[in-house]
């Protein structure tokens, strides 16, 4: 699934599909996995129908259809490179620098 190629809204809707087709597969009504996991059955019909939700319910769902192993992808630290190295030893910004506006240049009299 390349995420550059969804909206938002897209991306949730299928992520819902998937866990339809995950519950489908194991052959259980949405009464049920909302049971297992602890859900309303209406919560349950708009995180697979519409893709829309709390993350803890969606949470709740995947963990109740033992899918958590699938989520560790997102979570794997990538490799820095020296220069993003030296960039985290760098002090860390307490506060954002005030925005400055443009100087009138002042404008030679003459005389």
């Amino acid at each position: 699934m390349a995420l550059n190629l969804y909206t938002e809204a897209e991306l949730l809707a299928e992520l819902g599909r998937r866990l339809r087709d995950q519950r489908l597969r194991r052959n259980l009504l949405q009464k049920t996995l909302a049971e297992k996991a602890g859900i309303s059955v209406s919560a349950l019909k708009k995180l697979e129908g519409q893709g829309t939700g709390s993350l803890e319910n969606f949470m709740k769902v995947v963990y109740a259809l033992r899918l958590e192993k699938e989520l560790q992808s997102l979570f794997v630290p990538q490799p820095l490179t020296i220069a993003q190295l030296e960039a985290l030893r760098a002090p860390a910004r307490q506060r954002a620098r005030k925005a400055t506006r443009p100087r009138k240049i002042a404008r030679e009299s003459n005389s």
